[in-house]
């Protein structure tokens, strides 16, 4: 890591605290589909939260000593993520550019300190992003990450959001059931899982290979759990298989609606996609990840063992990620992922990570 002008970022060694009310969401998708209404430029002054940070950004500028700016892949609350080449080595590179602003400086701070607890795991063999360290721009944080192809949100728009056949997302989802696995190795709850956040490495590859991003709402060292991931897991996979969220809701409460009219039986009937092989074992994990008692929820290392992924030998196409691969309070999670234990208030774990790979 390193930083410009000789100065030191300090990153506390605790998570911060957060409040919960006026807490943002920050979307960290690295993705090429985004327009802007000024192609070259972008300038986030416009974001009410930003008015007296004026983050104005153009091709060609130069971010810290030697990342130039060569296109723009999104956009949000914390700031801008840009496609940038290092004029060093010539390395192309996402460099996701944190607002000035003391609030979201002390959430890029926090994602930092997780990002370097999860410099302990191998990022190719866990299915996280890569990360590079961080560098200053002035005031601004810029994190440093490899640059990965699409999200898995616009790679199932590619489908014409008709859904993902069985012997397509049957790789995706155990690869994100081993990036959880993993996340949980070392104590953390990604918290908000859900397919913005996860990436396509190359979409001309076969079968893909995907990894987890945006670490900015990770939880660590507080009382919540795996089970909030896996319901988040449950429902990813039902949007693999359909195409379309299971619960669409604009808030908690058309959200817990859905839930109700929904659990316990899920809708199976949008899940069938013609005759191949898996689809009972497939219903039968979604449900075990969108269970609404969190401690029947499955676990990552119990949907790695499931039965669904033993109808292939995924090792054959080197998905597998044995253990081995480790070397030598506030509210989370976007609505239509949340786990019901999130919205109710009631304590949580890595279960809602296992809900949203679910959906």
């Amino acid at each position: 890591m390193n930083s410009t002008g000789g100065e030191n970022l300090v990153v506390s060694q605790q998570p911060p605290s957060w409040k919960s009310q006026g807490s943002q969401k920050f979307n960290c998708s690295f993705q090429n589909s985004v327009e802007y209404p000024q192609k070259g430029h972008v300038n986030t002054s416009a974001n009410p939260s930003s008015s007296e940070d004026d983050l104005e950004i153009s091709e060609g500028t130069i971010l810290g000593d030697h990342h130039m700016v060569e296109s723009f892949l999104g956009e949000g609350g914390f700031g801008v993520v840009t496609r940038c080449r290092n004029t060093k080595n010539n390395q192309i590179v996402a460099i996701k550019v944190n607002k000035s602003d003391p609030e979201i400086l002390q959430q890029a701070k926090h994602e930092i300190f997780i990002l370097e607890q999860l410099q302990r795991l191998d990022p190719d063999r866990c299915n996280i992003v890569e990360w590079n360290g961080y560098f200053l721009d002035g005031e601004r944080i810029c994190l440093n990450f490899e640059l990965l192809d699409q999200s898995l949100w616009d790679y199932i728009g590619g489908w014409n959001n008709q859904g993902l056949p069985i012997r397509e997302l049957r790789p995706i989802l155990h690869q994100i059931a081993n990036a959880l696995f993993h996340l949980g190795s070392v104590g953390i709850v990604h918290a908000d899982l859900k397919p913005a956040n996860i990436m396509v490495v190359n979409r001309h590859e076969s079968p893909i290979k995907v990894k987890l991003i945006d670490f900015g709402l990770v939880m660590l060292g507080i009382p919540y759990d795996e089970a909030i991931d896996m319901w988040a897991l449950g429902l990813v996979a039902v949007e693999l298989a359909t195409g379309v969220p299971l619960y669409p809701g604009e808030d908690d409460y058309d959200v817990l609606k859905f839930i109700i009219e929904t659990q316990g039986q899920l809708p199976d009937h949008l899940l069938e996609r013609g005759p191949e092989n898996g689809q009972p074992l497939f219903v039968r994990l979604i449900k075990q990840m969108l269970a609404l008692d969190a401690n029947q929820r499955i676990t990552p290392s119990e949907v790695l063992k499931h039965p669904f992924f033993n109808t292939v030998k995924l090792i054959d196409f080197g998905l597998a990620c044995p253990a081995s691969a480790v070397s030598p309070g506030y509210r989370v999670g976007t609505v239509g992922y949340c786990a019901p234990e999130v919205m109710l208030g009631i304590p949580y774990d890595e279960a809602i990570d296992m809900w949203a790979l679910g959906l």
